[in-house]
């Protein structure tokens, strides 16, 4: 029989594990050293390409995480491939080039007898009004390539911004926001601030940690603190488990107050906010199409899926007094009724968490996602 003792050393493993997976440094010298951010970036990169049938895009720079300056598409592309092991790149590539020929289906499918004229990534501010002259922010138009199309005949040219998802697990349902501390609710930051205090008065010495010429930051030479003083760095971390799950819960109260009260319109923005789910400027001025593109895998293989968070949840969120919401552990779950069947169904979540749970003075946001 499965033991609360053992549970909760379940538990801690599969944090440190999500925490090594998020922090990771590129490791060329081993299969699976590829950083989550290097797998992220070389896909986007790797999918431009294979949509532009085997050539590196051309525009717009990226910048370099590390040095600030910028880099052309295939000059990051080199250097990141260049940073992890060739099994890995591999199969990045595998997962990109499936990306890119279901992205050309999808595209096919829905406007027939267009053609790719060229691919631009986007992932700088201003990006995305180069390629459609509408002004938007990275967080009203989230996408990562553009696509230019034309139809061969009549010789309309389309654009077709794409945010693009991949991930390790087996579920299309990704994270879709990353949200401060701002979208935790009104009382997150009393909370934390009160919960901050109280770590720095339990362990004085840590406030006193200074960076060293080895430090990246403050942040590392915290983060060596936590390494050389393990049971002090468990016992915040229960106490940071607490703080998320007291921000949830009273995030939840409030939201469903809102709710209560008849201040629908608060809520249903913030669950746009948390799914991403708010038209593009450029798509509200029919100037492109948008859509997120997830890249998943499952026992059968590399799977996809095209989500349109502009348009999917609409009639969820136009029926607000069939929505409620509620808390568990560190995350708010928003569920709706269907008025006809009675049937109620979890639609989105919001999970607050620590940007880093290395760092014992980490700061606290969140992610939302559909599922």
């Amino acid at each position: 029989m499965r033991t609360f003792k053992s549970f909760l050393n379940e538990k801690i493993l599969l944090e440190k594990l999500e925490e090594i997976l998020n922090e990771a440094k590129d490791d060329s010298t081993k299969v699976g050293g590829a950083s989550n951010n290097t797998k992220g970036v070389l896909h986007e990169l790797l999918t431009g390409y294979h949509l532009q049938g085997g050539k590196h895009m051309e525009k717009h720079d990226l910048i370099n995480d590390k040095t600030g300056k910028r880099e052309s598409p295939q000059t990051a592309h080199d250097r990141l491939k260049s940073q992890i092991h060739p099994e890995d790149y591999k199969e990045i590539d595998k997962k990109a080039k499936s990306a890119a020929n279901d992205i050309k289906k999808e595209i096919k499918e829905k406007h027939p007898g267009h053609e790719i004229q060229h691919v631009h990534h986007t992932s700088k501010a201003g990006d995305t009004e180069k390629e459609t002259g509408v002004k938007a922010s990275q967080k009203e138009d989230s996408s990562d390539i553009y696509i230019t199309t034309k139809n061969k005949k009549t010789g309309k040219v389309l654009k077709h911004g794409r945010s693009l998802k991949v991930s390790q697990g087996s579920s299309k349902n990704v994270p879709s926001s990353n949200l401060g501390m701002e979208s935790a609710g009104s009382k997150a930051k009393e909370l934390y601030k009160s919960h901050q205090e109280k770590i720095k008065k339990d362990y004085p010495d840590l406030e006193k940690v200074k960076k060293g010429p080895e430090h990246d930051g403050v942040e590392d030479a915290r983060k060596e603190w936590a390494r050389n003083n393990p049971e002090k760095h468990e016992a915040i971390k229960v106490q940071n488990r607490k703080l998320l799950h007291n921000i949830a819960h009273h995030h939840a109260a409030e939201l469903q107050h809102h709710l209560d009260s008849g201040n629908h319109e608060k809520v249903v923005n913030h669950i746009r906010d948390v799914l991403g789910a708010n038209k593009t400027p450029a798509e509200k001025g029919e100037k492109a199409t948008f859509s997120k593109h997830t890249t998943y895998v499952t026992s059968k293989g590399v799977q996809h899926h095209s989500s349109h968070p502009g348009e999917e949840h609409e009639h969820i969120l136009k029926d607000h007094e069939n929505i409620t919401v509620k808390s568990s552990k560190g995350s708010v779950h928003f569920f709706h009724t269907d008025p006809k069947t009675g049937v109620t169904k979890k639609f989105a979540t919001q999970s607050h968490k620590f940007k880093s749970q290395s760092d014992p003075l980490g700061t606290v946001s969140s992610s939302g996602k559909a599922v």
